[in-house]
């Protein structure tokens, strides 16, 4: 017992050693080649959400102000010259806050999390709470994230509700003959009910052979089924780590293709072939599925959770289950697809949508967070 806890404390020692001597050498490359940015973002290595969020706040902030004014990077190389630091997600704060400078102003995107959801995250959640101290703003993507912030003591001045952006002219509605285009590309027939599910929800990087539940993999295969027993289903999966889903869609011979993206716009293209998509999760942060079907077109069916509430309105612009069932979620998957006017549902998503688009998003982060954050340095 006793060796295991000091195994434990040295591991944790070499990892803070190995963080500390990244951070240093990342420091001085960067005094020497210093970008005269006065906001970096921090995003993480793997191409996926945070990264591409940081990009796109980036990129547009840039283009809105005329002159680079926030970048991007992996590391927290702090110098001088940046007066604000964001931490494009909360994990990577918790890894670093205790190496950074005290001088600086934070900014940290808590995206999802509770207590219930297992004991480390629980163990995540205390670590963050104690760390608030040292934070300018906590940005999030949801009301009902800032809700739980409010109650686990986060002052409200603290907190801002900012969406995750859509990028409306990548993501848009096709015209007809795209539709039929994309299908024949992928092998699927013009008569089959094409449901999507882009995401990540296996535990790790590779197969993902084991589910990682709070995505709700099983919900969703739960639900296809429900629905493939009407319908003619063929479920199309982008995203890393799909292998559990795919095991149990070959269980139930339920027809699916599984397309590996080598960059975020190629998913665009693959809205254009779906009739729904299915967020079965059981606890989220956006997920920018919902902004990116509702821009592009598709009826997007939801469970209640992050921006799900903050965007569709159940019946006009999507569906809105609010249990975590599958025969919920399957019978509110029927609903829409046999509604005659769909158009009416998808023309009213994509305007309501367009408060998201990346500029507005922008606007936001430099509005309510990024001016305000270089003044008071």
């Amino acid at each position: 017992m006793i060796f295991h806890f000091k195994k434990k404390k040295f591991i944790k020692f070499t990892k803070n050693i190995l963080k500390l001597f990244l951070y240093r050498f990342n420091l001085l490359l960067n005094l020497r080649k210093a970008k005269k940015t006065e906001i970096i973002y921090i995003i993480e290595k793997e191409n996926w959400s945070i990264k591409w969020d940081g990009e796109y706040i980036s990129n547009k902030i840039n283009q809105q102000k005329k002159s680079p004014i926030i970048s991007t990077t992996e590391i927290p190389s702090i110098n001088s010259r940046h007066k604000l630091i964001h931490f494009g997600s909360q994990y990577m704060w918790i890894d670093w806050y205790e190496l950074l400078p005290k001088n600086k102003n934070y900014v940290v995107s808590f995206f999802h999390g509770k207590y219930s959801d297992s004991p480390a995250v629980t163990k995540h959640i205390d670590s963050f709470l104690k760390s608030q101290d040292s934070i300018y703003k906590v940005t999030t993507a949801s009301s009902l994230v800032h809700s739980r912030l409010l109650n686990w003591g986060i002052p409200k001045s603290k907190l801002e509700i900012i969406p995750i952006g859509v990028d409306t002219n990548l993501f848009n509605i096709p015209k007809y003959e795209e539709k039929l285009r994309i299908r024949k590309e992928l092998g699927l027939h013009k008569n089959e009910i094409i449901i999507g599910s882009f995401q990540k929800d296996g535990q790790g990087w590779s197969e993902g052979n084991i589910p990682k539940n709070i995505k709700g993999p099983d919900l969703f295969v739960k639900s296809v089924e429900i629905i493939a027993r009407e319908l003619p289903v063929v479920v199309l999966l982008t995203g890393p780590a799909r292998g559990y889903v795919k095991s149990e869609l070959k269980k139930r011979k339920i027809k699916f293709i599984h397309i590996f993206v080598n960059s975020y716009k190629e998913i665009a293209s693959f809205y254009n072939a779906l009739d729904l998509y299915i967020v079965s999760s059981r606890e989220e942060g956006g997920p920018k599925a919902i902004v990116e079907s509702m821009a592009s077109g598709v009826p997007i069916v939801s469970t209640n959770v992050g921006m799900a509430k903050d965007f569709i309105i159940d019946g006009y612009n999507g569906g809105l289950v609010e249990s975590f069932d599958p025969e919920e979620i399957a019978k509110k998957s029927l609903e829409i697809l046999s509604k005659q006017d769909k158009d009416v549902m998808v023309n009213a998503a994509r305007k309501d949508v367009m408060r998201a688009d990346w500029n507005n998003i922008a606007k936001m982060y430099w509005d309510k967070v990024y001016k305000r954050g270089i003044k008071n340095v």
